[in-house]
């Protein structure tokens, strides 16, 4: 892809064709001139197969968020939002952290406890991470348009 074309991914449950073609087995795009074509076709094609999700990008790809989601009538949006990490990390962690102090103040004798923390730390840190890579990720981006 050039600069200033956008690229319109298609994912989700997906008809066996589009335009007469075979879709592949996982997510496929469409290469379009400008912001405007993609948003027209990305929009278009869901209400075509509702079960579809499309999401245009620039010449990045999928560094950041998608420029546009469109999601069809019957789509299947079972991805991870940005609240669920923040809930469910914060709060796994925060069990985590409060199991694991548990076992230390009691001297490492009630045994459940440090095993639920050594499973529920990992998993909360990496949700709040994988979140605040986002985040910080957005705002380097904004900060460069800005400019």
């Amino acid at each position: 892809m050039t600069e200033g074309e956008f690229a319109v991914l298609f994912s989700g449950d997906r008809p066996a064709t589009v335009e007469g073609e075979s879709t592949p087995e996982g997510p496929f795009c469409v290469v379009a001139a400008d912001m405007v074509a993609a948003e027209r076709y990305a929009n278009e094609a869901v209400v075509q197969h509702p079960e579809m999700i499309a999401r245009v990008y620039d010449r990045r790809g999928m560094v950041g968020a998608p420029l546009l989601e469109a999601h069809g009538a019957k789509a299947n949006r079972s991805e991870i939002s940005a609240r669920f990490r923040r809930w469910a990390g914060g709060g796994l962690f925060g069990v985590g952290a409060a199991l694991g102090l548990a076992e230390i103040i009691s001297g490492f004798t009630i045994n459940w406890a440090g095993m639920l923390a050594a499973r529920l730390l990992p998993v909360g840190v990496v949700l709040l991470l994988t979140e605040a890579a986002i985040v910080v990720s957005a705002r380097r981006e904004r900060k460069r348009k800005s400019r």
